[in-house]
């Protein structure tokens, strides 16, 4: 899914983050809590997310609000990762400069001397889910002469009803 957050300077940043879960009423995906990112949601916790289908004239679009999971969350997934993404969380400093390829290599091998394929490698304090729990989800349908349909559900709050509105394309 595409993730945008208003980050310092009001700088809107867009990337692409991968889903784990639907559930307890939100979207839930996994990052370093350091990356730009996880700042940016620090600062202000509405965010956009975007599910493109372009081949098939499809998308969903959510808005809503980012909060951190649990640390029982956070470990419970991290701990189903491959030994490799879980000694990379340990290894990158997400979004921070980097000064060559070979140093975020040296550091990914040191982690491998600490932790051998095979071990248990504990959680990184500084990595965790997010939740987004939404406010208002579009679904969009491209159809021909650009007659599309657009019908977007909404609420108030996480815990108010949702009402469905039809808009023109």
């Amino acid at each position: 899914m595409v993730l945008s957050t208003l980050g310092e300077k009001e700088h809107i940043s867009t990337r692409t983050v991968l889903l784990k879960d639907i559930s307890e009423g939100g979207f839930t995906f996994f990052t370093n809590y350091s990356s730009r990112k996880a700042q940016a949601i620090e600062l202000n916790s509405q965010v956009t997310l975007l599910f493109p289908w372009f081949a098939m004239e499809r998308q969903v679009s959510i808005s809503g609000f980012a909060e951190k999971i649990s640390e029982p969350e956070s470990t419970d997934y991290f701990t189903s990762r491959p030994w490799s993404s879980q000694i990379g969380a340990w290894a990158s400093a997400q979004s921070a400069p980097l000064a060559s390829r070979e140093e975020l290599e040296q550091r990914f091998a040191g982690a491998a001397e600490k932790w051998p394929e095979g071990s248990l490698v504990p959680k990184p304090p500084h990595w965790g889910g997010y939740r987004v729990l939404p406010i208002s989800i579009e679904f969009w349908q491209g159809r021909y002469s650009r007659l599309h349909d657009r019908l977007r559900y909404e609420r108030a709050n996480s815990n108010a009803e949702w009402e469905i509105t039809r808009y023109y394309p």
